[in-house]
């Protein structure tokens, strides 16, 4: 039988592994969001240089794929995924409350809107919407 002794300071050596460890795997999910949303913008400004609407409604989904993540309800393999391995997908791996999830938010509502436009038009407006979206959603991630 183990003495209190131990246990305690066993539970203390957790507690300080988990102290230390805690910014560090912090530091990593911004910057896993940071590359998910970097990503994202890539395929928004992708998505408003092309000359073909089936071309804008492709990027688009990748940006919603990089957007929600592979266990997203919107999320289409088919589309590919250029976020492969970078997280669990930008809205998911975002803060729960703050700037940062809603902007994400409203750039995957402009890419849903965008991917099912039927106009070359308004595909590009939607494109270009949300490839805005997402340039602004970077000025309110966390320095570092």
């Amino acid at each position: 039988m183990k003495s209190a002794y131990s246990i305690r300071s066993a539970l203390l050596g957790l507690v300080a592994t988990l102290i230390l460890l805690g910014p560090a795997a912090s530091a990593r999910n911004v910057v896993n969001l940071r590359a998910e949303i970097r990503v994202a913008t890539i395929h928004a400004g992708l998505a408003v240089d092309m000359h073909r609407i089936a071309l804008i409604h492709l990027h688009l989904h990748h940006v919603i794929n990089c957007l929600v993540g592979v266990r997203g309800r919107q999320f289409d393999p088919r589309a590919g995924n250029p976020c492969r391995g970078l997280g669990h997908g930008a809205i998911p791996d975002a803060p729960a409350s703050g700037r940062v999830r809603l902007e994400l938010v409203l750039a995957l509502h402009s890419a849903l809107s965008g991917e099912k436009a039927v106009t070359f038009s308004v595909a590009h407006h939607f494109a270009m919407q949300t490839h805005h979206q997402l340039l602004l959603t970077q000025r309110f991630l966390p320095h570092g």
